[in-house]
């Protein structure tokens, strides 16, 4: 292709309007998707997820950018994704989202209070940050309005989105990771969402390195946190008692021994590693209620890797004190024809952030 040509075919995608692509720059993959709108809901057409290695992006800051770069080249190129326009997942230290409420007013002096107060929470400095909000509703009695903000680190954003911009894409909107997973969670789940909404419902998403919680309630999220414990953790300790590669240790914890058995000793690391992230769990939880809260949540959705981990769903039950399920987005976005079986089990346990990045469109 001409550099001209490029160049022309560049400009154009840059106005592209539609779905955009859910890019999710992860510690451990990057992953991608493209939905088109159904008449009832969405439809998965594309998806592919890209391993990252061990020091690719290490505490949350990125050590190979040209790997990262080439995950997202062969992520689009797998899926099949001819669209150029990406809605970038964030997560980590380098963003915030905070509840709140401003007093009423105008529009002006709404807007003033939400901005003043939100600097009272952003850790990395408001003059760095990118700042917006969602208006959830008025609380007349109290003559305020109970407000969303959600913030991220300029700096680390344009170098998201540089990367995205070297693979061949353009950035249309950068979106927060508990946000993505927030807004596929109203979606699959609408026709619950009053009663969800009025008794509450915790969202956790068991990633690789990183174990993010949302506590959902009255209409958006009330608090969110992410812990810096996953599954590479358990991958990690399997490794160092078992005396195997890194991938070794992946594919014994995931599918067992040759005959699909867990031995002994991986039982006890797993058991060992759950209970540890069960207990941090617990402190997000009990600083919840320390906070306010009135009453104890007992609905619980659970997505990633390690919600399939063996005694998780028991174990939290138990702690929670309630309903733990599995959160498949599934239950309502349709898929394509392109997937098989093992695909689809796989996208439902690893999908919810891209797949909630690709809700939105220009």
């Amino acid at each position: 292709m001409s550099s001209l040509m490029k160049q022309y075919k560049d400009l154009m995608a840059q106005f592209e309007k539609g779905q955009l692509v859910g890019l999710d720059i992860g510690l451990s993959a990057v992953k991608v998707a493209v939905l088109s709108k159904t008449k009832k809901t969405f439809k998965l057409d594309k998806f592919a997820s890209i391993p990252l290695s061990e020091a690719a992006i290490i505490e949350d800051e990125v050590q190979k950018p040209e790997e990262i770069i080439h995950a997202i080249s062969q992520a689009i190129h797998t899926a099949g994704i001819k669209k150029k326009i990406v809605n970038i997942g964030m997560d980590g230290p380098n963003t915030m989202t905070k509840r709140f409420q401003v007093p009423d007013g105008t529009k002006e002096e709404v807007e003033d209070n939400i901005l003043w107060e939100s600097e009272q929470y952003i850790p990395f400095g408001a003059d760095d940050s990118e700042i917006d909000y969602h208006i959830i509703g008025d609380i007349p009695e109290d003559d305020v309005k109970d407000v969303l903000v959600a913030a991220l680190r300029i700096d680390v954003a344009e170098k998201y989105m540089d990367y995205a911009k070297d693979a061949g894409l353009f950035t249309k909107v950068v979106d927060l990771n508990v946000l993505a997973i927030t807004n596929l969670f109203e979606h699959v789940y609408e026709k619950d969402l009053d009663l969800y909404s009025d008794e509450g419902v915790i969202i956790i998403d068991f990633g690789a390195q990183t174990t993010t919680i949302i506590v959902y309630k009255n209409g958006a999220p009330v608090l969110t946190r992410e812990l810096n414990v996953g599954g590479v953790l358990i991958t990690e300790e399997i490794q160092r008692i078992m005396g195997v590669s890194y991938e070794e240790a992946e594919d014994l914890k995931t599918f067992g021994d040759e005959n699909g058995n867990l031995p002994e000793e991986i039982v006890g690391i797993i058991d060992s590693q759950v209970a540890e992230q069960l207990a941090e769990i617990k402190k997000v939880l009990n600083f919840y209620i320390a906070a306010g809260s009135s009453e104890q949540i007992v609905n619980c959705l659970i997505t990633g890797g390690g919600a399939k981990l063996p005694g998780m769903m028991e174990e939290l039950a138990d702690l929670i004190g309630g309903d733990v399920k599995i959160f498949n987005p599934f239950e309502r976005i349709e898929l394509g024809k392109n997937f098989s079986k093992e695909e689809i089990q796989k996208i439902a346990t690893i999908g919810a952030v891209p797949i909630g990045l690709g809700l939105r469109l220009v």
